[in-house]
């Protein structure tokens, strides 16, 4: 396993047997669906994310690993996700000016061993 001296031998990820967990940063445009996928914009998988509406007034709503099933996030609040394998994130923001949402990630790197993973919407 490429940047990790310790083979994990398990996928019960946490702070005491994560390789190298770097911080990710997205924000979501107003009036907007957006796709993020780990593996090909990070080239890794997120293990905690941090979802935030900035909206003061509207709605988001946010889908992960193309469940389609879809959560709701009430303006000003944020929701969680950890101890998770996440790959994709789908975000759909207020359409108000300045509903943005700020998608917070700590993500792993991506074995090279690993067999991309491709997803037709």
């Amino acid at each position: 396993m490429p940047f990790s001296s310790k083979p994990i031998t398990n996928f019960q990820l946490n702070s005491g047997n994560t390789p190298l967990a770097f911080p990710v940063r997205v924000v979501c445009p107003a009036n907007t669906t957006t796709r993020i996928s780990f593996p090909d914009q990070f080239l890794g998988r997120a293990i905690s994310l941090k979802i935030t509406n900035n909206s003061g007034a509207n709605a988001a709503t946010y889908d992960y690993n193309v469940n389609q099933v879809f959560a709701t996030l009430a303006a000003s609040t944020f929701a969680t996700l950890d101890n998770a394998i996440v790959n994709y994130l789908t975000v759909i923001t207020g359409a108000a000016v300045g509903d943005t949402v700020l998608v917070e990630a700590q993500l792993i790197p991506a074995a090279r061993s690993e067999v991309p993973i491709e997803v037709i919407v």
